[in-house]
């Protein structure tokens, strides 16, 4: 595992409150060795990159349109703005500016798991008890 996919795995397990993210082998091999067989197995997106179909993560990357604005790079700057001029005027908690830096950074981590496929919040799996 190269460091960037750590760096990005662990981001993705600080900023969602994750345990530490399994494999999809270690998932298998967990619930073979709790009494299950595997019937199915899989990642739901694994044509994540096909020409017909969106990215899961494809919210997160933002864009330059109205709705998805706020999600580019200048969209969180700008917002991380907002809320530290929030912040400063005690109209918002103290606080908010570390939750916002932290969801602005595991959402960033989401992404670049997303498009280099080291992460899925889709892996899809069917077993029963032996």
């Amino acid at each position: 595992v190269c460091s960037s996919d750590l760096r990005i795995k662990e981001g993705i397990e600080v900023g969602n409150g994750l345990p530490t993210l399994a494999t999809a082998a270690d998932i298998k091999k967990a619930l073979e060795d709790s009494g299950f067989e595997v019937l199915d197995a899989y990642d739901a997106n694994q044509n994540v990159h096909s020409k017909y179909e969106i990215p899961w993560y494809d919210t997160l990357n933002g864009s330059f349109t109205l709705s998805g604005f706020r999600m580019t790079r200048l969209g969180r700057i700008c917002t991380h703005c907002v809320v530290s001029t929030l912040e400063f005027l005690r109209i918002a908690p103290k606080g908010t500016v570390r939750v916002s830096a932290l969801l602005n950074a595991t959402a960033i981590d989401l992404v670049d798991g997303g498009k280099q496929e080291i992460f899925t919040p889709s892996y899809f799996f069917m077993a029963r008890k032996k």
